[in-house]
């Protein structure tokens, strides 16, 4: 069970290990800032509302809206690594490597 909550953690909040692993460091922690603001004002807005019923479906639309957001942020981080690998798949015989310690 405990592995299973960690799993699902660091498959969400560990930059390592979810989607964005793929954009640079800044653009990590600009995206992880965006969606942790996003995600405190829907639950912010979620317990707000616990005691109006009638405002209730529009914080699950909303709700669902930030789930399909988070998603499909991921999913365009996974979509431009495999563009990016497929850009990178020169032959061997093309690629340079500087042995700085080698020449120094």
């Amino acid at each position: 069970m405990g592995s299973i909550i960690v799993g699902s953690w660091d498959a969400i909040m560990d930059a390592r290990f979810n989607p964005l692993r793929h954009f640079d460091l800044h653009l990590q922690h600009y995206f992880m800032q965006v969606l942790g603001w996003m995600w405190s004002m829907i639950f912010s807005l979620m317990f707000l509302s616990i005691y109006h019923f009638s405002v209730t479906w529009m914080l699950h639309i909303l709700f669902i809206g930030g789930v399909t957001m988070t998603v499909m942020l991921f999913r365009e981080a996974e979509k431009r690594q495999a563009q990016v690998c497929a850009q990178e798949s020169y032959s061997a015989a093309s690629r340079c490597v500087w042995k700085l310690d080698s020449e120094a």
